[in-house]
């Protein structure tokens, strides 16, 4: 819980091309710190090791070409050795954090928003470390940093937060796991975008239900469930926590999608 005296910056790290640089020797590495040992460190080994890539243009195939690094696009194994990689990432953040595969996301509260900077720099110097370390690119240019206030001037700020010696942008609505935050926290954005998308869907709706072949209610309400309430239930609990006006906002949509089923 959050006072109104105090303020919450926030920093979005992007991790450039992610899967596509793991250092595969670390990553190995990393598997045996875990204790994977045997046959099953020898497999992974094996699975990773001389990966090679061909482009074919037309009935033209270039020759192979060997990959030093990342991991293959397409495996179900490839997230779980990703996910291995970066586990130890988090450790090295002293604020509040959390981490879904690659997208990572730094926070710190307090009653002022320049100490805050301070503590954020910190751990970015940490993290540089920690990637120059293991072979890990953070995009300066997408990474970004938002405060969210109920104060206007503190949102008018601009902090010295830098990663590299280079200033990092402010985003005043960043969008975090498909959701647009704003800096009062009332998710007016997101609901817009909710609101949006869910009527572009539902013209598909009305165009079914306006035929003879397509207007069975068990269609529509399939339809319904799996195209159009999927996207309003996504992120079902923040929206809770919106104001009531949001909330009804998203009623609204709803209440006129069911109108055609």
């Amino acid at each position: 819980m959050v006072s109104k005296m105090e303020h919450i910056q926030l920093l979005l790290v992007d991790l450039q091309q992610a899967y596509d640089r793991v250092w595969r020797k670390g990553l190995l590495l990393k598997i045996q710190r875990l204790g994977i040992n045997g046959n099953l460190y020898r497999w992974i080994k094996s699975f990773v090791h001389e990966r090679t890539i061909q482009t074919k243009f037309e009935d033209k195939v270039s020759s192979h070409h060997t990959l030093e690094e990342g991991l293959l696009q397409g495996s179900a194994l490839s997230c779980t050795l990703f996910l291995i990689y970066i586990n130890d990432l988090a450790k090295e953040v002293r604020c509040n954090k959390a981490l879904y595969a690659d997208d990572l996301v730094i926070w710190h509260t307090h009653r002022y928003a320049r100490q805050s900077a301070r503590y954020i720099n910190l751990d970015l110097e940490r993290l540089q470390k920690y990637c120059d370390t293991w072979k890990i690119t953070i995009n300066t240019n997408k990474t970004s940093y938002s405060i969210f206030t109920l104060s206007p001037k503190v949102t008018k700020q601009n902090l010295n937060i830098r990663l590299s010696d280079q200033q990092l942008k402010k985003e005043e609505h960043p969008s975090y796991l498909g959701v647009q935050l704003d800096p009062r926290l009332n998710l007016k954005k997101h609901a817009a975008n909710l609101k949006r998308k869910t009527m572009k869907r539902l013209s598909l709706i009305k165009r079914l239900a306006s035929t003879s072949w397509g207007s069975g209610m068990d269609t529509l309400r399939s339809l319904y469930l799996g195209y159009v309430r999927s996207v309003l239930d996504y992120n079902l609990c923040l929206q809770a926590s919106s104001s009531k006006t949001v909330q009804s906002e998203i009623d609204r949509v709803q209440n006129h999608v069911l109108r055609f089923i």
